[in-house]
């Protein structure tokens, strides 16, 4: 990936789906029923029974009112919530790879990049190398490579230690930044 005149960065940042979402859903739902109300009104001359309910419990409140006052507050951090879940960015997709010491007589300096689930195989396929590994599972986050080790062996601390030692050479060997933490747990399974 170059990095010229408009460079794309290949470490993306997730879409704000869940905000959206429940923002998309909670207006589809006000306007579903109040078209639902419109159509009620104009076919029946009434309006449904749900609108006089809400209108009279509504009409009785006053903008002192306990009520009042805590529906305000309730509405506001609920909007408070969606606003800031919709405004911070999420975790990066990928960990860079330290290109620094490649030959800079290149035309341009190339981005590399390593989504988190190649980061998940890599520590996996080098857990599997250890000496008592039956199953191994890997969580990676934004900063750190989870193991979940099965093994016969009730030596865990060791074999953790083994793991974990394994996994954090091959993530130095390929230089991501920012370098992740390896923690190993490991499970006795019966033989």
């Amino acid at each position: 990936m170059s990095r010229g005149a408009n460079p794309v960065s290949l470490r993306r940042r997730p879409s704000r789906t869940v905000p959206a979402t429940i923002a998309a859903v909670c207006v589809t739902a006000v306007g579903v029923s109040l078209a639902w109300a419109g159509i009620a009104r104009l076919v029946d001359g009434a309006w449904p029974s749900f609108v006089g309910w809400t209108h009279r419990h509504v009409g009785d409140l006053t903008w002192g009112s306990t009520a009042a006052i805590a529906l305000a507050i309730v509405l506001a951090l609920v909007g408070l919530v969606l606003l800031v879940s919709a405004l911070a960015p999420g975790r990066p997709n990928a960990y860079v790879i330290d290109d620094s010491d490649l030959s800079s007589d290149k035309v341009g300096s190339t981005e590399f990049v390593m989504t988190r689930k190649a980061v998940a195989k890599l520590a996996t396929a080098h857990a599997h190398q250890v000496s008592g590994v039956d199953s191994v599972s890997a969580t990676v986050t934004g900063r750190a490579v989870r193991l979940t080790v099965s093994s016969p062996s009730a030596q865990r601390d060791e074999l953790a230690q083994s793991v974990t030692t394994a996994v954090r050479e091959a993530l130095d060997a390929v230089r991501l930044t920012p370098t992740p933490t390896v923690t190993a747990t490991v499970r006795t399974t019966q033989p």
